[in-house]
């Protein structure tokens, strides 16, 4: 499969980079010396870029933190186009999000993405600020994946077909992460492995269970 960034122009992939590299240095910091200690200007000049240019990219601190979470909607939405249209949205869901995450494990060109998800958590769960930030992220993430599944089902976004595939592969998502975490956090990626097993095996249990998913 074609890489998206090598379809696009140098500028395009120099901001990329950027971008790439904000979000690896605002995590650092703020995982090393706290949230509130770290500065805009702290994080900016470890890219080498001024705060200025930092707010190019990102409009606050609690945003770059985050920046995991919208790499991941945009990596789930490009795989989802990447799923043949057979008209079972909840299959194309599931292999959307394993392929995601077995892209991140591969061996030869790894992702940082699963890291950069372990220190956001930890941020996360250390920060009020960034924690409500979080979860307007989170309706963010249902709402672009959304989007796409409607268009997949060239249907619109509120109709009801589209709202039971996205509540239906939500709460198998949540039962599949229930699965994966069993009381223990994940820290390395032996566990996103598990994690990918934990999806699988649920959508499966699923589709055994309710015959014609």
């Amino acid at each position: 499969m074609d890489c998206p960034t090598e379809k696009l122009g140098l500028r395009e992939r120099k901001k990329l980079q950027t971008r790439s590299a904000l979000i690896t240095a605002a995590l650092e910091l703020c995982d090393r010396q706290g949230f509130d200690a770290t500065t805009v200007e702290q994080i900016a000049d470890a890219v080498d870029i001024s705060p200025r240019t930092f707010n190019r990219y990102f409009a606050t601190k609690e945003e770059v933190v985050l920046g995991p979470i919208e790499e991941m909607v945009t990596a789930v939405v490009a795989a989802l186009d990447s799923q043949p249209r057979t008209g079972n949205e909840l299959q194309a869901l599931c292999d959307a999000h394993v392929q995601v995450f077995t892209e991140a494990l591969d061996e030869e060109s790894p992702s940082p993405l699963f890291d950069q998800f372990m220190v956001m958590n930890r941020i996360v769960a250390s920060s009020p600020a960034v924690r409500a930030r979080s979860v307007e992220m989170g309706e963010w993430k249902t709402q672009s994946i959304r989007r796409k599944v409607a268009e997949r089902m060239e249907l619109e976004e509120t109709d009801l077909r589209v709202r039971v595939v996205m509540s239906t592969y939500g709460a198998l998502m949540q039962l599949a992460m229930d699965q994966w975490h069993q009381g223990a956090e994940p820290t390395d990626r032996a566990a996103m492995k598990e994690c990918v097993q934990a999806i699988e095996s649920t959508y499966e249990t699923f589709r055994t269970t309710v015959p014609g998913s």
